[in-house]
């Protein structure tokens, strides 16, 4: 996987790789080639590339994804009707949807 040109991660064999600092990615691949992001922040915004190679290290597929992220986590905490995160919320509400290679996702929830 890379993110803007620069790599993220791979696996191969079921070992994962790391070119970058785990914990400034938040970032982890599972074991389908599935990039999973923790904590998405607006910084995470920008064009996501996936190789997928042959067992004889021939390239078998390219995909790009552009991962856009709206809103800012501050806002988002003045908007939050608790005093802390601390407090369980009632269940999120996730939403997504595809046009043209870009995903939109939604987070909501209703009290």
């Amino acid at each position: 996987w890379l993110r803007d040109r620069q790599r993220l991660l791979q696996i191969t064999d079921k070992k994962v790789k790391y070119y970058v600092n785990k914990g400034q990615c938040r970032c982890k691949i599972l074991i389908n080639g599935t990039l999973q992001i923790e904590k998405v922040m607006k910084e995470d915004s920008g064009k996501y590339t996936v190789m997928v190679y042959q067992q004889d290290g021939k390239l078998k597929a390219v995909e790009d994804t552009m991962l856009i992220v709206q809103g800012e986590r501050n806002h988002l905490r003045r908007a939050c009707p608790f005093s802390s995160f601390s407090e369980p919320v009632p269940q999120p509400i996730l939403s997504a949807e595809c046009v043209n290679k870009t995903v939109a996702v939604k987070c909501e929830v209703k009290q």
